[in-house]
């Protein structure tokens, strides 16, 4: 490959992540994704199809169209990609979470699990791992193994405390005697 043609790949995988970035900044959680954004996240993809074969199935190029198509809600095409660069580099955590992220909306709960799991495997001190993890836990109704989880994220990183109190996903288990004391600081 000429120094050319890759200044020319990693400009077009730069504006592809731009796209996703100002896309993912209108999309809000649970809702419809805005025109708008819809339009910033296709012309992701549509850039990523201007790579070479060989560019477009490396794990930036294969991240890059898995993120635009879960923010976009294609959650179950989103997951091909995001597979394959868990399967190359599995301390690609964001994939982890994304591939999290569209099973659970596939209401595919356990797998969902599964997949953080095979994680934290890779990265086990990754707080946002342990955090997602015990959310899909608390949904699931596992309060014990979902307080351990969250706890851990609390112990690596702090501010996880702070946004498990507005987090719907632990309503299931936000009564529970273990969640309270693992939430609430010591006075």
């Amino acid at each position: 490959m000429t120094d050319l043609s890759r200044l020319r790949q990693q400009a077009i995988l730069r504006h592809a992540a731009g796209y996703i970035e100002l896309g993912e900044l209108l999309v809000e959680t649970d809702k419809p994704v805005p025109p708008s954004a819809a339009r910033l996240l296709v012309r992701a993809l549509e850039a990523l199809d201007g790579l070479p074969d060989a560019s477009r199935s490396s794990p930036m190029a294969q991240l890059l169209a898995g993120e635009a198509l879960r923010a976009l809600g294609r959650w179950q095409e989103a997951i091909t990609p995001l597979s394959a660069v868990v399967e190359r580099d599995p301390q690609r955590v964001e994939a982890w979470l994304g591939m999290g992220w569209c099973l659970k909306r596939l209401d595919r709960l356990p797998e969902a699990m599964d997949s953080l799991r095979r994680a934290l495997e890779s990265a086990p001190e990754q707080a946002i791992l342990h955090y997602n993890l015990a959310c899909y836990l608390s949904l699931s109704g596992d309060a014990p193994t979902a307080v351990e989880h969250l706890t851990r994220a609390i112990t690596l990183d702090h501010r996880y405390r702070e946004l498990s109190e507005a987090e719907k996903d632990f309503d299931p288990i936000r009564s529970d005697p273990r969640f309270v004391a693992a939430t609430h600081l010591a006075v």
